[in-house]
């Protein structure tokens, strides 16, 4: 088992490196205005992008904003007046927009990685409910389950090296994260022709790899809470339905509950990639599947 995991290590560094250049080289056009944890008030001219991570993010009535505006894990509020000359994305947080607010552009608004909207930029963001957040997490839970059932070679290996690769997955998943939202605001620029079906493709691709991710957290989680109990050891299928559940069910939980589901997102993500990345080295794995 040694080298496969030195061999799928490697892999995964080398999936990491390239993963964070790409992410570099989306942002070659420098943001004037950048923030990570700490919140910030735009009541002024910015000819680039405002781009935010875990901050909230206010563009007060005389922000006027050229570029893009980008928040991740935290709330965007666009006053009266304010003005937004490209696009506005918005994930794990908030967005409150006054009807006098003007944005050129679209606006992509992510209140969790289970929901997506694309509209106009003068359409106003759909909330999602806690009936469409119990569809939707149906809707995880059925798919995980199913790919836990179709592809359990692969997933088994990948539940079995997860808690052995540390922080690479995180990191990993974070990097392709940020690559894909800057992504989708570039392709969005090339206007609703272009640019609306590659957002859609691109964000069907982003949603199957964190499908394939959460079958393997899921599945180290369900396994996990199996040991514990003292069960005997399970087909893969019910430790990924086990541990999805548990996930899901914590993701109701006020406040905590979007933190972990943020951060089982992002794990998720890069988890994703790991699995594709991991291929001849599953097949050595000869451990119980279903």
């Amino acid at each position: 088992m040694a080298p496969d995991l030195a061999v799928a290590g490697h892999r995964l560094t080398v999936a990491l490196v390239v993963a964070v250049v790409v992410a570099a080289a989306s942002q070659v056009a420098a943001t004037p205005r950048t923030t990570v944890f700490n919140d910030i008030v735009v009541n002024e001219r910015i000819d680039g992008d405002i781009v935010a991570f875990e901050a909230d993010v206010l563009l007060g009535p005389k922000a006027d904003v050229e570029g893009d505006v980008v928040v991740i894990s935290g709330g965007l509020t666009l006053d009266a007046n304010a003005r937004v000359g490209r696009h506005v994305l918005t994930i794990f947080g908030t967005l409150d927009r006054s009807p006098d607010a003007r944005v050129d552009g679209r606006v992509l608004a992510f209140s969790s990685l289970s929901s997506v909207l694309l509209r106009p930029g003068q359409e106003t963001p759909l909330h999602v409910d806690l009936a469409v957040r119990l569809l939707t997490s149906g809707g995880w839970l059925l798919i995980t389950t199913a790919l836990a059932f179709g592809w359990p070679s692969r997933l088994r290996y990948c539940v079995w090296i997860l808690p052995r690769l540390g922080l690479e997955v995180a990191a990993l998943g974070l990097a392709a994260a940020i690559t894909f939202f800057a992504a989708v605001v570039a392709v969005l620029g090339l206007g609703p022709t272009v640019g609306v079906p590659l957002a859609a493709s691109l964000t069907l691709g982003f949603f199957a790899l964190r499908a394939i991710g959460l079958t393997v957290a899921g599945g180290c989680l369900g396994a996990a809470i199996l040991r514990r109990t003292g069960a005997r050891a399970m087909p893969l299928t019910v430790e990924v339905f086990i541990g999805v559940l548990v996930l899901l069910m914590i993701r109701f939980v006020p406040w905590l509950g979007g933190v972990v589901w943020s951060a089982v997102a992002i794990v998720a993500l890069g988890t994703g990639i790991m699995a594709l990345a991991t291929g001849g080295e599953s097949r050595r794995v000869t451990t119980s599947t279903g």
